[in-house]
């Protein structure tokens, strides 16, 4: 009788382990803005750019700079150096193009410092250079 005691209690305690995290993260919420000081890359140059995001109030929460390596194709990596709601710190940025519609869609992740568990992810558009999406913090 005590075995299946011991094992209820077991799982209890590893679906409470699960969920708590789920449960601290903050939802996702709305987040838009536009990119500037465009310089592009050539060589071994990287290409860097910049952006600005605002939350629907329109107050600005999320001010930095990508650093993204030239290399062929749709599909680019990069770093971000910023600053979102007052917090500094790096991110992995990942960015995919799409040759027909014109749109790259993009996000942050594996963040270091105080943006640690920081996720984005936005949509942009080329003309005029603005994106959307949404971002939260992990535990």
């Amino acid at each position: 009788m005590l075995r299946p005691k011991v094992l209820l209690i077991g799982l209890l305690l590893l679906a409470a382990f699960v969920l708590v995290p789920a449960v601290l993260a903050t939802p996702p919420a709305p987040i838009h803005g536009h990119f500037y000081d465009f310089v592009p890359g050539a060589g071994d140059h990287p290409t860097v750019y910049c952006l600005q995001g605002f939350n629907d109030g329109g107050e600005l929460i999320l001010q930095g700079c990508v650093v993204q390596p030239v290399k062929p194709g749709l599909a680019q990596k990069g770093v971000f150096t910023g600053i979102v709601e007052g917090k500094e710190g790096t991110c992995e940025y990942s960015l995919r193009t799409f040759d027909l519609d014109g749109i790259a869609r993009a996000s942050f992740n594996r963040c270091t410092g105080e943006l640690a568990g920081l996720h984005l992810r936005a949509v942009g558009r080329p003309m005029p250079p603005t994106w959307e999406g949404t971002y939260h913090f992990d535990p």
